[in-house]
């Protein structure tokens, strides 16, 4: 369902929840060695985040990244939509294009009028789900994470 980019930034983002903070800041080279993410590809995951202020880096010797938000104001679905896009759930199941429903329509996607249900639970999921959530149920244990 989601992109192996959209994966591996999840696994960064929590990664920085757990260890990071503005006076303990991550770097990049520890992220991508314990999570086990190329170097070059984690950095540009990294700076799209950069960007958007979900994070916030420092350069030098202390340099790194910490959350630019509490990790409970951050949901699984604000990390999904700046990677994979706003449309990452509307995409059909089985075609390429935003699936239709089938009301009124010649062509009409077949899987679309059950999936949308589940379609919606995951939407529903993606949006209450936060990062200090998922830290507070690894009892802040990032061995969790790192067998991930």
């Amino acid at each position: 369902m989601l992109s192996t980019t959209c994966k591996y930034a999840v696994r960064a983002i929590i990664f920085i929840g757990l260890k990071g903070s503005e006076e303990s800041r991550v770097n990049a080279r520890i992220i991508a060695k314990e999570l086990g993410i190329p170097m070059q590809f984690l950095s540009k995951i990294l700076q799209v985040f950069v960007r958007k202020n979900l994070l916030k880096s420092f350069k030098g010797p202390t340099g790194g990244f910490y959350l630019a938000r509490d990790a409970w104001e951050i949901t699984l679905l604000d990390i999904v939509e700046i990677i994979d896009g706003p449309g990452v759930f509307e995409t059909c199941l089985i075609g390429t294009g935003t699936c239709q429903g089938s009301t009124g329509k010649k062509e009409r996607c077949p899987v679309h009028d059950r999936y949308s249900k589940v379609r919606k639970e995951v939407v529903d999921y993606f949006s209450s789900e936060t990062v200090g959530g998922i830290i507070e149920r690894m009892g802040h244990d990032e061995n969790i994470l790192l067998k991930l």
